[in-house]
């Protein structure tokens, strides 16, 4: 009975490989290969199970795997990616799973340095500090993501923290006027959220936006040791925003005369408004919490001003 029962057992077995690999000859599995990065999808309009029914989505990409020692920080990766990418529609980028092996968070150029004509872009940041030596000027329709803007040296919980270089602290040195800015020109459709901008105690400027209109907006951003302005909004900035939840703290520094949260300047059209606004300088050293010299703003501070005072040109 055992040695039948055997028998019977492995004669269904073969019974059943011989049908798999028909089936499989028929049918075979889908080994499309892919571009690196990106997600496969299946297409809908493909016989299923055939060598067509999948591919690969450039809509998604997964920056971690293009750590290497060729690109050895996380803007070269995020450069390579973007430089590729242009031309076509845009898509989602994230980071957050890096740094990888062989790649660090010290930038040595902006991710959209030498690249003509950007494409539009969400790029999703990883927790940690990104340490930059210039300026990133955003290009239309780019949104830059983060995981939270809670500076390392106020909570415990990590957040994003893209962070200007300064020599005495530093192997390298921050050459521009301002963190972060929207446009060279004309470039609607930009925005930041959950990020903290840590100055170290130098005299720059958080974000500037003098060139970005509508479908621009600001959420959940710290301005950190910042001694400059915070939040910049002029000139071409009409109809942008709003601007909202917005911290902004000297840490351990003192502000200095010019030091401001944030000032608008000959918005000819308004904005949208700063909405939820924090202000916090460690002494009286800094003359004006806003300098608004622009109509058509609704302005709202969220929890306290201290430190600073109001003033309207």
């Amino acid at each position: 009975m055992k040695n039948q029962t055997t028998l019977a057992g492995g004669r269904m077995s073969f019974a059943i490989a011989v049908s798999l690999c028909i089936w499989f000859t028929a049918y075979p599995i889908c080994a499309v290969a892919q571009n690196r990065g990106n997600n496969a999808v299946f297409n809908s309009n493909a016989k299923c199970f055939s060598t067509t029914s999948c591919g690969f989505s450039g809509a998604f990409i997964d920056a971690s795997t293009f750590a290497s020692p060729q690109l050895p920080n996380i803007c070269a990766v995020l450069n390579s990616i973007l430089n590729s990418l242009s031309n076509s529609v845009g898509a989602v980028i994230d980071a957050r799973g890096l740094p990888g092996a062989g790649s660090s968070m010290q930038c040595t150029a902006s991710p959209w340095a030498g690249i003509t004509g950007p494409t539009p872009a969400t790029i999703l940041l990883p927790a940690g500090t990104i340490l930059i030596p210039k300026s990133w000027i955003l290009p239309t329709n780019t949104h830059l993501i983060g995981e939270g803007d809670n500076p390392s040296s106020a909570t415990s919980t990590a957040g994003t923290t893209i962070q200007a270089c300064k020599s005495t602290i530093n192997t390298c040195t921050f050459s521009d006027s301002a963190m972060i800015q929207f446009g060279s020109s004309s470039a609607p459709g930009i925005s930041v959220e959950k990020i903290t901008l840590d100055g170290q105690g130098q005299s720059i400027n958080g974000i500037v936006n003098s060139n970005s209109s509508s479908q621009t907006y600001v959420d959940r951003i710290t301005l950190f040791q910042i001694l400059g302005v915070g939040l910049l909004l002029e000139s071409n900035a009409s109809y942008s925003g709003p601007y909202t939840n917005i911290t902004f703290d000297t840490g351990r520094y003192s502000g200095l005369p010019q030091t401001t949260c944030a000032q608008l300047n000959n918005v000819t059209g308004g904005t949208h408004g700063i909405h939820g606004l924090t202000c916090i300088s460690q002494t009286a050293d800094a003359n004006s919490a806003i300098l608004l010299d622009s109509s058509n703003n609704s302005i709202v501070r969220r929890r306290r001003v201290r430190g600073f005072a109001f003033q309207c040109g």
